[in-house]
């Protein structure tokens, strides 16, 4: 097939498309095997924003959110599994930012009023425990952001500078008893970070990946937490915000380096934002 005919065909294709998708509904289309329940949560505000202006805009879920599902039903209203595009359903792609962006894509009114209706009765939230005020929640992220190097590159930092200031960030609010690390990586942060956490406290635990379910659950329930640069993070954050007003949550202001001076553009502004490392926030070594 020449190109001329191949394009001439698309444009038949999307003609014929555009005639047969006129129904009501709108579904945001989703890539398999898709991103990670952080960038979905966002899928599902912009979903709630837009069907509380009386659109009924759906995310198209993929498997790999099934299980987050079971764990938080509210979220059913704004999906449609992954079978479940009709052909005359309207389609769209997420924005290329993935609808992240605090005070643009959503204001703090539309994100708490999301988190309190979707996310805050639900059966995962519902039966977590509020730590004690000693206890200081820190969310490490590695995975693929240190071990693949394409995401390396945009992602690595050094956690331990950043911890080093985030903890004193902390401690300078109240005594610390207890640290409780949640992390996809224990045994990385019990290696690297055990003598550095346990001259702040006498009690250091690690835990991570018991499910990601119940990870999250632990984030979200802190009041005192330190995340890194994640969307599992910021859901932590945003949603132990709207648990507990006077939370202390601490995050680095360092996103990726694929974004204009690597500022994470999700951070809400009431947070305890670290602005900057000793060494600035370049690749940590032994990384890249």
């Amino acid at each position: 097939m020449t190109a001329a005919r191949a394009t001439r065909r698309g444009a038949l294709r999307a003609t014929v498309a555009g005639l047969i998708r006129r129904g009501n509904r709108t579904v945001m289309l989703t890539p398999s095997p898709g991103p990670r329940f952080g960038n979905y949560l966002y899928y599902w505000l912009h979903a709630h924003i837009r069907q509380e202006c009386g659109d009924d805009l759906r995310v198209q879920a993929q498997n790999v959110v099934a299980p987050w599902l079971a764990q938080l039903p509210a979220l059913a209203g704004l999906s449609v599994p992954t079978g479940g595009v009709r052909p005359w359903d309207r389609r769209v792609w997420p924005a290329t930012n993935h609808h992240q962006a605090f005070g643009s894509d959503f204001s703090a009114t539309q994100l708490d009023r999301f988190i309190r209706h979707r996310l805050l009765d639900s059966p995962l939230l519902a039966r977590a425990d509020q730590p004690s005020a000693g206890t200081v929640v820190v969310n490490v992220r590695r995975g693929d952001y240190y071990s693949v190097p394409k995401f390396a590159q945009l992602f690595a930092f050094d956690i331990a500078a950043y911890l080093a200031i985030a903890v004193e960030r902390v401690r300078a609010r109240g005594p610390i008893e207890r640290i409780h690390v949640v992390s996809d990586d224990p045994r990385w942060c019990r290696e690297a970070l055990d003598t550095q956490l346990r001259a702040v406290a006498a009690h250091v635990d690690y835990r991570g990946c018991q499910s990601p379910e119940e990870d999250f659950a632990t984030i979200a329930g802190a009041t005192r937490l330190i995340g890194t640069n994640s969307t599992f993070s910021y859901w932590g954050g945003y949603t132990a915000t709207a648990r507990f007003p006077q939370a202390h949550i601490v995050m680095p202001r360092f996103h990726a380096r694929s974004v204009p001076d690597g500022r994470a553009y999700q951070l809400d502004p009431s947070w305890d934002v670290v602005e900057e490392l000793p060494g600035g926030w370049g690749m940590p070594p032994g990384i890249g």
